[in-house]
């Protein structure tokens, strides 16, 4: 359990005729941010508690992608969790959007040197051989590398959550690989400049995540509500809160909604009778495994050195089976990042690994009156502007604010099977839909045929690649370089 000291706890300054208050706990860069959105009502006795658990999707890690919709739900009276289980380098206060630098060479110096960090790690181990074990590094250790070449937050390092360590052997591996994938990406950003810039900073921004295996994240962000539910019920206002009046709700957008679908199967084997064991979930164009959504060529890398985050996927053929929970999931029929067939194609599917017997998946189509509603992968995130149009033109889909398919959509199908107003089974026929259709079914099955830039891309990866293990074999340039 990551420590949520009083101390650690601050106040988001909310005024006062919005009816709700928000709390933030810890900093980005050793996971421990978490903030929660509580409704005003909710302080008198006797109320009836709803909570949601709100997990983001990849390297979405900032409440600022999914506002809108967490504002919604705390004026429905849901006290909403909001935790980032990645290690990131998001700033835990926006102040502005992100300068990603016009040449790669300040993010190669960074892995570089955290992969002689790393190196000097194991190298002094061994020397003194003081542990038969991997040592391990600090966010205080990383701190001190990163400060050099990041402008962000450092936010309380003092506060030590599930993350806070990270092994040098795996750390090494990361930055190595984060090395050569910054490469690729420059190479990339000579076709298409704005996307290859953008994304070289985004993958930095949450790399370091990576040392971590997918099921360290989901551990971390139920233990981070958790602790933050812990909290608030210390506190004089919300003494009377207890677990007996309290109903959890999980939602998920992508990455963060097969966590959702996944948190059963941990809760259950680990700690069965957890106050933020969730009841009822919904996610919206949720990932089946966690390689999916994230550029092939990124994956082929991070497997060729070995990295923690592929070598454990997580995947709902294993975690479905413990998920007896009623399920929706809200998918769009556009979908390129998740295509979906990746839920529904295959026999047994995806959608058949979820052992409920209330669940219901729904596919939302391009609407046929308005060319800029696409139902794409990012229906559930409400603005894509910390990045450039650029980058999320190719990552899921660029968003200036909630549109139809979060106000038609995902924001009422989560709330009316919450509230109990709907069963995944009966939802589309509470939804009003009239900007665009929502079917049972998708018009296509098979996954949209690669882009000149992927074809691009897969080239010049197996090329580099292919460079890569001649200068291993040959003078083992990577190790010199990188130590």
């Amino acid at each position: 359990m990551s420590n949520s000291s009083s101390q650690s706890w601050q106040s988001i300054h909310v005024p006062s005729n919005k009816g709700y208050y928000v709390y933030q706990h810890g900093c980005h860069l050793n996971a421990t941010f978490m903030r929660v959105y509580v409704p005003e009502a909710v302080a008198a006795p006797g109320t009836d508690l709803k909570a949601i658990i709100y997990l983001h999707g990849f390297a979405l890690c900032m409440p600022y992608f999914y506002e809108a919709h967490l504002v919604e739900l705390v004026k429905k009276g849901y006290i909403v969790f909001f935790p980032d289980f990645q290690n990131s380098l998001y700033p835990n206060t926006l102040s502005q959007v992100p300068t990603p630098s016009q040449k790669p060479f300040p993010y190669l110096q960074k892995w570089r040197a955290l992969a002689k960090l790393s190196a000097d790690k194991l190298a002094n181990a061994h020397s003194t051989k003081s542990s038969t074990e991997t040592p391990l590094l600090t966010t205080d250790d990383i701190d001190s590398v990163l400060s050099g070449f990041e402008a962000y937050e450092r936010g309380d390092l003092d506060v030590k959550g599930e993350l806070s360590q990270f092994s040098a052997r795996e750390l090494q591996k990361v930055a190595r690989s984060m090395i050569f994938i910054t490469i690729l990406l420059t190479v990339i950003s000579w076709f298409r400049r704005e996307y290859g810039k953008n994304l070289i900073h985004l993958l930095s921004t949450v790399a370091l995540s990576l040392v971590h295996s997918p099921e360290k994240w989901l551990k971390n962000g139920l233990s981070l509500t958790e602790n933050a539910w812990n909290y608030l019920c210390k506190q004089p206002q919300y003494s009377h809160w207890n677990k007996d009046n309290l109903d959890t709700f999980a939602f998920g957008h992508s990455l963060g909604g097969l966590i959702a679908l996944s948190a059963p199967c941990y809760l259950k084997e680990h700690s069965s009778d957890s106050q933020v064991l969730p009841k009822k979930i919904v996610v919206s164009d949720p990932t089946p495994t966690t390689e999916n959504g994230i550029p092939g060529f990124v994956i082929c890398i991070l497997r060729l050195f070995c990295v923690p985050f592929v070598m454990n996927p997580l995947k709902i053929q294993s975690t479905g089976k413990s998920l007896t929970e009623p399920v929706a999931i809200l998918h769009g029929n556009s979908d390129t990042l998740v295509p979906p067939g990746e839920w529904v194609d295959g026999n047994p599917s995806n959608y058949d690994a979820i052992a409920s017997q209330e669940k219901a998946i729904y596919f939302s189509y391009n609407s046929q009156v308005n060319p800029q509603l696409v139902a794409f992968h990012n229906q559930a995130v409400t603005s894509t502007q910390y990045y450039g149009d650029g980058l999320f033109r190719h990552f899921g889909g660029v968003k200036n604010g909630p549109n139809a398919y979060n106000r038609e959509y995902v924001w009422p199908g989560a709330d009316k099977i919450f509230m109990g107003e709907a069963s995944p089974r009966d939802l589309l026929h509470h939804l009003d839909t009239p900007d665009f259709q929502v079917k049972p079914t998708p018009s296509n099955l098979q996954s949209n045929p690669p882009n000149l830039l992927k074809r691009l891309a897969l080239i010049v990866g197996i090329m580099l690649l292919l460079g890569v293990g001649y200068w291993v074999w040959k003078t083992n340039f990577l190790l010199k370089w990188s130590v």
